[in-house]
This record gives structure tokens, sequence and C-alpha cells, in this order.
């Protein structure tokens, strides 16, 4: 009788369940445990407060940064950031992340699991956590505040990056352009205008994108989702950011101000590049005739006159520009 093998994809989809099952499993145990920490935490220590006892209430300091931590797991798990080491390995496609549960979460997307669902728009949520982050898009809170400038943010994380900019530590720095970033995502993103990559791609028309937020508005408009309304003119957004900058057209605000001609602008972006003027920074070089630019995108826009393209056409009349600003101008002088 011969025995019937196994095939990989099975045992991987195994693997990935037996992994999914005990990372679901600690993570529940550490939510009962937070959840009951306020009745219990007088009487019966939880782990982290025991390893901290255990040393005696010595603070753990990284030799690469100076950040101090209250137990040596907090401190290994840190160290990690600047060693790139990724312990956690996915069994289905050989992902790796520097901690366990973040590999619960992306095991979940093999396996489509998202229990976190938004009540107002049904999107689904891979953790409590994201799913916490989220909700705070309807809700407009933002419970981060800066000590320095008041500014609020909805996620811890984008105000550590946000406090940077008083101390100026820029530590992530572009090897191209010697551009600074105030974090290694920014970076991430930042290099893909020097390399032209675009790793997400819609599954609808194949369009590709820099940032996964970008591929994520782009899709609402293959599914008409507009869920973002502006109270004025009624203009819906396909998200938060985009409304947010709409708005500023019917306030005039302009929040982002030059340090060093106290010019000020409506967008960030615009603000960065007009910033290159006064340093007289153009990283960006055409290829064909040597014209340097203070933007990707001024590069873009040059880059089809010698292609001849334009992407921009009319609906109408079928007039192509090479330019967005191309088409609007043409559509308030012809008003289609």
């Amino acid at each position: 009788m011969v025995k019937k093998k196994t095939t990989p994809k099975k045992n991987l989809q195994s693997n990935a369940l037996q992994i999914f099952a005990e990372s679901v499993e600690s993570v529940e145990r550490e939510r009962i445990q937070r959840e009951n920490s306020s009745v219990i935490c007088l009487e019966v220590p939880n782990e982290r407060e025991r390893r901290r006892r255990a040393g005696g209430g010595r603070r753990h300091v990284c030799e690469a940064c100076d950040k101090d931590f209250r137990d040596a797991f907090d401190l290994k798990r840190h160290k990690r950031m600047h060693t790139g080491e990724k312990p956690f390995k996915c069994t289905v496609c050989d992902r790796a992340f520097n901690v366990k549960s973040t590999l619960t979460r992306h095991s979940r997307t093999h396996m489509l699991v998202t229990p976190y669902m938004c009540g107002t728009c049904n999107k689904a949520c891979l953790s409590a956590q994201h799913l916490t982050v989220h909700l705070r898009t309807h809700t407009g809170e933002k419970p981060f505040e800066c000590e320095v400038c008041a500014k609020a943010f909805a996620r811890r994380f984008d105000l550590t990056v946000h406090s940077r900019t008083h101390m100026l530590v820029t530590p992530y720095m572009c090897g191209t352009c010697n551009r600074a970033c105030t974090s290694a995502k920014a970076l991430t993103v930042h290099l893909r205008t020097h390399t032209g990559d675009r790793p997400f791609k819609c599954e609808v028309c194949y369009k590709t994108f820099n940032t996964k937020g970008n591929l994520t508005v782009h899709s609402r408009t293959h599914m008409l989702v507009t869920p973002y309304m502006c109270g004025t003119c009624n203009r819906a957004c396909t998200s938060a950011h985009t409304l947010t900058k709409h708005l500023r057209t019917h306030t005039g605000e302009k929040p982002f101000k030059c340090r060093v001609c106290d010019k000020t602008f409506n967008v960030k972006s615009a603000l960065t590049v007009h910033s290159r003027t006064h340093v007289l920074v153009t990283p960006f070089t055409c290829g064909t005739c040597n014209k340097a630019f203070t933007s990707a995108r001024n590069l873009t826009v040059h880059l089809r006159t010698h292609t001849g393209e334009k992407p921009f056409k009319c609906t109408v009349c079928a007039e192509a520009y090479k330019s967005s600003s191309g088409l609007s101008y043409h559509k308030r002088t012809k008003k289609h």
C-alpha cells in the first residue's frame, strides 16, 4: 500500500493555523490580564512587573540611542529596531517580523480572518488595536498631543515621529540626495521616488502606487465609496486626509509656514517643494536634458515633454494634456 504524501501547501497551512492558534491564545491571555490589572495589580503583579522587581528596579538602557526601559525584555525587543533582527517568521510566505504580535496579525491575512469590524463603515481590522485607531477616523479623536505645539494625533507613533521635528532629530538619511527623514517608514517611501518602485498594485485596473494608503484611497474610486463628506459644498472625498485638505479651500487655512520667508501653504508637500528654493536643492534631474527640479512630480510632468505622453484626457472632447492642471484649465475655459 502506497502512503499518500501530504502536500507542502497543506503542511504550510497547518503550521500557520497552529502558530495562529498559539498566538491568539497568548494575546487573549494578555488581554484578560490587562483588563484585570486594575483589580489585581496591588496583590499579584503581572509578569512584566515581576521582571522589573526582580531586577531591583534598575533601568535598562539601549547602547545605540540611550533610550531606557523598565525591564530587559522591552530592551531586547527594542534592540531589534537597530539590528534589523526579525526572529518571528511566517511559515506560509516566509515574511519575518520583530515581534510575535505582528506575526499573529499577519497570519490572519492568509486565512482571511478579520475578527474586528467597524460598526460605521464595516471595515474589517486584524486586531483590536487597529480597530481602535480606525474608529478615530470617524470620531475625529486625537488623544496624543504634542507638548511643544499642542498638535494632536490619532496614533502614538505619529506623535513620536512629529516630536523629532522639534528636536531636529532626523536619524534616517537618504544615501542618494541626503534628505533626512524622521522615521524608517518615511525613508522607505522617499527612496521610491528615486527607484521608481511602486509595489502596491490595484487588482481592478492594475495601476500601481508607492504607498499602501494611496492604493486604499484609489480602490474606493472603483467601488464609488466616498465616505468623507464636506459640510459646506457636499463634495465627497475618499479619505479623511483629502477632506482635511479640501476644507482649507473654504477656510483659507494655511498651517504650513516657511521658516525663511514666512510664506504659508495649505499642504505640507507644497512647503517642502518651496523650501528647496531657498537652499537651491534640486534633487530630481532629467536624464535626457539634465534639467533639475525640486520635486519628483515636476520631473514627471517634464518628462512628458520628451515622451509626448498626455495621460489627462477630457471626457467630453477627448483633448489630452500632460498635467492635471492643464486639464483643469481646459475644463474651466471650455465650460464643458
